[in-house]
């Protein structure tokens, strides 16, 4: 009956569909339309907030949209794989009018460059798949460089592109070969090497062509809006974001250490939200109906209950629907690992990231028998909007209430990795070790105030050491200022901490919206620096240990620092403090200064140590200069061998100072009853920077 009237009415099911497609593409073009709107209010807000709050204004130019310029196609295609250069000719139009894009809330030049990339990345799937069909031939003398500098040039034209995405392709393949080549076998006849590079072409080749197939659905799904705007407003300063809505999310539970869900945490496995993770105590391990390789298929939120279909949506849009708050409830279809399907209710909870929350130990002195305590800080979290939430002060404080029931005799703060937090809560902390008094300072040098810990209670009057190293940032760099400043404790690490000495402010841009039906994102903006109570930046710069413990891997860390970034603001200092209460004393002085004396004598003993660093130096200076790869597989199998060597005595050296370190100061350790991080433990044991701050301790209550 269907099919007789779709025949006798041809005509009429043309007009009927052609009606239909003009109402589909009003929609989409409709849709984009307010994208767009949505796009020039975000970026006209963060142009209002920057120019209005920004303690540092850049002249927007053609220099500065140059270097917007230049810097987005780094971030978006820095192996210049994605655009050709007629692409790149075309976009040249706009390479001097950002700045008056970025003035006036324009997304001429992003709905372009958009556009272009998507239409590339399309196109690539397609390439790719046809190279990946046919076997390589591993006997060319090709090169394949790694870096994204200066050697690589975007393709002239379609035969060049595909020719670069076959050298790419081809790398990879040749990685995957030589993961699966057993290299503790003994050295076999070139001829035999080849055979086994041909035996295993096939199979690394599929695996690449998953591997590609992913990557670039995920580049289909890249917010790329986000990674114009904060291309842009890192030109100010490294610390100046945008927060997208996801983002937001994300940021929010960086900062509080806490959530609200169900107690999973997946991973994106070829399109499917696949459980990786099942946290101990949430809603999922207490219903025993989930395991880890389950996928979520579909979700339903209450009170509605509409199942939503989550195969193929980017993982950060899946968790954020199974997300919500706590009370709430939320239906899952999960797909089994034996290929069934199950609906699962559970009711949403609080849960706690709990590798972020303070820890603690208790660790023994062997040769002395004299006990002392270890805290881990990794953030200072914090959420103001939980009653719920946990508080890194808190914390704290209840962890050295009960380390002085077991009567130690000294305390390490380590803060290692600790990139900051909520001044509020630092501040706070900073008290317990020096009570009432200036903590540190925030403004310039017109305009300054001088921010105070008002409880006069001293916590912990004893010994105490402040573990840090180069990525200890911001909030931790505010508490291992004041300690020094003070005379209060040493402070032990890297040469200097991360130098991050600026204050951020988080600003909603849904104000003044008339309603909540666009979420716009946030804008985290730097607002003012802090000062010590000496007067001096820690920008750039940094917080000096008294005791410098050489770290084996300090290039790595290095390009992470403040002063490595682009854009950081200047150092600068201002007025001391005009009053340094309670410590700054003589006699404090000459202690601090003898048990320095001891630990640096201690770590310059070992006759070859400073060779030993030196030869770890020049290995992480040879790993930072590959710049090109040979595509030849017999040269490529021994640039690769030499690479695994250099890793093996790469590790071997630091397995060295470790062993040598940790001889001289034998712990053992008291966990906590409620201590649950066992990754963190096993860990412990092997760190020969907590057996120095012991024997610093140790010195200490030798005078």
């Amino acid at each position: 009956m269907i099919t007789k009237i779709i025949k006798s009415n041809k005509v009429k099911c043309i007009i009927i569909i052609g009606f239909i497609l003009i109402i589909l593409l009003s929609f989409f073009s409709f849709s984009g339309e307010k994208e767009e709107k949505k796009h020039h209010l975000i970026l006209e807000k963060i142009y209002q907030k920057i120019c209005s709050l920004h303690p540092n204004p850049i002249p927007i130019d053609n220099n500065f949209s140059q270097n917007v310029y230049n810097e987005y196609f780094e971030k978006i295609d820095n192996q210049k794989i994605f655009f050709l250069q007629k692409d790149m000719k075309d976009f040249s139009f706009y390479k001097n009018k950002i700045d008056d894009f970025w003035i006036n809330g324009d997304t001429t030049f992003f709905n372009i460059t958009a556009k272009r990339f998507f239409k590339r990345i399309k196109k690539s799937e397609s390439i790719c798949s046809k190279i990946l069909k046919k076997p390589f031939s591993f006997e060319k003398e090709e090169i394949f460089f790694v870096d994204s500098g200066k050697h690589l040039s975007y393709p002239r034209n379609d035969s060049e592109w595909i020719k670069k995405w076959e050298k790419y392709l081809k790398y990879l393949t040749l990685l995957e070969i030589m993961t699966s080549i057993d290299q503790n076998a003994s050295v076999l006849k070139n001829r035999i090497y080849k055979n086994s590079f041909i035996s295993r072409e096939k199979i690394a080749r599929e695996k690449v062509k998953k591997y590609i197939q992913e990557s670039l659905r995920r580049k289909k799904k890249l917010d790329l809006f986000s990674i114009y705007v904060n291309v842009i407003t890192s030109q100010y300063d490294p610390h100046t974001n945008y927060l997208s809505p996801k983002e937001e999310k994300t940021f929010d539970l960086y900062m509080s250490g806490q959530t609200e869900g169900i107690g999973i945490e997946l991973q994106d496995h070829k399109g499917y939200a696949t459980i990786v993770k099942i946290i101990s105590g949430g809603p999922a391990w207490k219903s025993k109906k989930i395991e880890v390789g389950d996928k979520i298929i579909k979700v339903a939120k209450y009170p509605h209950l509409k199942y939503k279909n989550i195969v193929g949506m980017l993982l950060e849009d899946s968790i954020n629907l199974i997300r919500g708050k706590r009370g709430s409830q939320v239906k899952l279809i999960i797909q089994k690992k034996n290929g069934s399907l199950k609906e699962i209710s559970l009711t949403r909870d609080l849960i706690d990231k709990k590798e972020v929350f303070a820890k603690s130990v208790i660790l023994l002195d062997i040769k002395n028998r004299n006990k002392y305590g270890l805290i881990s800080l990794p953030e200072f979290y914090f959420n103001p909007e939980n009653k719920y939430g946990r508080n890194a002060s808190e914390d704290v404080k209840n962890i050295i209430l009960q380390l002085k029931k077991k009567n130690i005799k000294g305390l390490i703060l380590d803060i290692r990795n600790n990139g900051g937090g909520y001044l509020s809560t630092v501040i706070e902390i900073a008290g317990f070790f020096l009570g009432k008094g200036p903590i540190l300072q925030i403004g310039n040098k017109y305009k300054k105030k001088i921010l105070e810990n008002n409880n006069n209670s001293l916590l912990w009057k004893g010994p105490l050491v402040i573990l840090v190293n180069e990525l200890s940032a911001s909030a931790s760099e505010i508490l291992a200022s004041s300690i020094s400043d003070y005379k209060r404790g040493i402070i032990v690490g890297s040469s200097q901490t991360y130098g991050k000495g600026t204050i951020q402010t988080v600003y909603s841009l849904n104000s003044f919206l008339f309603s909540d039906e666009n979420n716009l994102g946030s804008l985290k903006l730097t607002t003012s620096k802090f000062y010590r109570v000496n007067g001096n930046s820690t920008q750039l710069k940094g917080v000096q240990p008294d005791i410098i413990i050489p770290r084996s891997i300090n290039n790595f860390y290095l390009k992470f620092m403040e002063k490595n970034q682009k854009n950081p603001m200047k150092w600068d200092s201002i007025d001391s403090v005009p009053s340094y209460p309670y410590y700054h004393d003589d006699i404090n002085n000459k202690i601090l200064e003898n048990v320095k004396n001891k630990s640096i004598y201690r770590l310059n003993r070992g006759k070859n140590l400073s060779d030993v660093y030196q030869d770890i130096q020049l290995l992480e200076n040879d790993f930072s200069n590959i710049k090109k790869i040979s595509l030849n597989w017999k040269k490529f199998y021994c640039q690769y061998k030499k690479i695994k060597i250099r890793n093996k005595n790469f590790q071997n050296l630091k397995d060295y100072l470790n062993r040598y370190e940790l001889k001289n100061s034998p712990l053992s350790y008291e966990f906590l009853k409620n201590e649950e991080q066992k990754e963190w433990k096993v860990n412990l044991i092997k760190d020969s920077y907590i057996s120095e701050c012991v024997n610093i301790l140790h010195d200490f209550n030798g005078l």
